[in-house]
């Protein structure tokens, strides 16, 4: 079955994230901006980067390499017109995230903002934990269940309904017990509260040297 990730066009899904029923867009842009801050990371890989949300917030003196993972080749397309000519030496991959294979001890920085609810992210946190150098932190985004909102906010823009049934919400207490199994440590979890009565969990593991 194909993946419902690459018929969602660009536009549709700038517009579905930046609706005002939505409003995600802004958030998840300062939370990589967070995770930049935190680990000030030499090398970095954003899962699921689309048209590089945040990617604005590279301070270059700090980091040198970023690497952007996505499915849908027409977002990758759209992040390097964004971003032509960066300071930073910027790497885009199209590639669905259970078939990548990613560099051993490569990245001081992973970050997955509203990932691992489209994957099995049993299979990839292993992976996820070797691509780490050693003290390299994995930054997490989970979207929250809601009582009054559905997993996917209906917008005008409806081909992201195609989107809910591959979504599976994941409890972040599984989580950070699996992430310990496999050699990260929670160092930080917080959640974040959006206008749309929606929440985030927000979690930042470490590896062990």
């Amino acid at each position: 079955m194909s993946n419902p990730w690459l018929d969602i066009s660009e536009v549709d899904y700038v517009g579905h994230m930046s609706s005002p029923a939505v409003n995600q867009r802004p958030v998840l842009s300062r939370l990589l901006r967070d995770a930049l801050e935190s680990a000030v990371p030499g090398a970095v890989l954003v899962l699921g980067c689309s048209t590089g949300n945040g990617l604005e917030h590279v301070d270059a003196t700090v980091t040198r390499r970023v690497t952007g993972i996505d499915i849908n080749s027409t977002y990758l397309k759209r992040l390097i017109e964004r971003f032509p000519n960066p300071a930073f030496a910027l790497d885009v991959q199209c590639a669905d995230l259970a078939e990548y294979v990613f560099e051993p001890d490569a990245f001081d920085l992973v970050h997955a903002a509203l990932v691992l609810e489209y994957v099995d992210w049993p299979l990839l946190l292993p992976r996820l934990a070797e691509t780490l150098r050693p003290r390299g932190t994995l930054s997490v985004v989970l979207q929250l269940p809601s009582v009054s909102s559905p997993a996917v906010t209906p917008t005008e823009f409806a081909s992201l309904r195609s989107l809910e049934p591959v979504f599976h919400f994941v409890e972040p207490d599984v989580l950070v017990a699996r992430a310990y199994e496999v050699g990260l440590g929670l160092e930080y979890r917080r959640t974040e509260p959006l206008p749309s009565a929606k929440a985030f969990e927000v979690l930042r593991f470490v590896k062990a040297i």
